[in-house]
């Protein structure tokens, strides 16, 4: 029976994961999207576009914050949940907000230029074919250096520019984990899309999917990252160094 009521025993430990990985995913949405799902009530044009326009800046550092709070709370149980997404979130804030933005541009500017090589296409005109193909492979691109920018910075302090470099790098250099990454990604969508109707009625579910797809994610990242981490030198104990990446 004492076993039974042990915080430690298995079941508890997966309710607590669980409990962290919805109320991570709940901060992660509320940050990202909270002013665009607002100005959508609100429903006025300005006020949705300027949300959007903010929402650009804050889903690079409440991304980089899911992944580390996944990583350390969720996976090596230490600390707590909203401390160390809030955490990460401050720390990170200047160069990940920064860095979203940028994606978020050329995303949009890649979308413009995808609807222009699709009306060249219905026109008749070959050149589409060639704009559309390299407008997809510029996205494609895109998505694997994204893929790795927020994990990488919530690991290492790194500049805007050594952020893009090293992420482009790791992309390349990993391309069979950077093409399972967008995979996922794509397989989520799908689902999300197919699935819409039944996530309406089940909204209260909707919090599990940035943590689940952060959390799944973490098994695809974490062993390239531990490539790259400096060990210190000494033990815990003499260093003061919690080493929790490394487990």
């Amino acid at each position: 029976m004492s076993r039974l009521f042990n915080p430690d025993n298995g079941f508890f430990t997966f309710i607590n994961k669980a409990i962290d990985t919805f109320w991570l995913g709940f901060l992660w949405a509320l940050i990202s999207l909270g002013l665009v799902v607002a100005a959508i009530f609100i429903g006025s044009d300005p006020i949705f576009y300027a949300a959007i326009f903010i929402s650009a800046f804050l889903i690079g550092p409440a991304s980089t914050a899911l992944y580390y709070a996944t990583v350390k709370v969720t996976r090596r149980s230490r600390s707590y949940a909203t401390k160390e997404f809030f955490r990460s979130f401050k720390l990170n804030f200047r160069v990940a907000s920064i860095m979203s933005f940028i994606y978020s541009l050329f995303a949009y500017l890649m979308y413009i230029d995808i609807q222009y090589a699709n009306a060249l296409i219905n026109d008749g005109k070959s050149f589409g074919n060639v704009m559309f193909a390299v407008f997809v492979a510029g996205c494609v691109f895109a998505g694997v250096s994204l893929a790795w920018a927020f994990p990488v910075l919530s690991r290492f302090t790194v500049s805007l520019s050594g952020l893009f470099r090293n992420a482009i790098l790791i992309a390349t250099k990993h391309l069979v984990r950077s093409i399972i990454l967008l995979f996922i990604w794509a397989v989520v969508g799908v689902l999300i899309y197919i699935f819409n109707q039944f996530l309406l009625y089940m909204i209260i579910l909707v919090p599990l999917i940035p943590g689940l797809l952060s959390l799944v994610r973490s098994f695809i990242i974490e062993p390239v990252l531990k490539k790259y981490t400096q060990e210190s030198e000494g033990t815990p104990e003499e260093t003061g160094v919690d080493e929790w990446y490394r487990e």
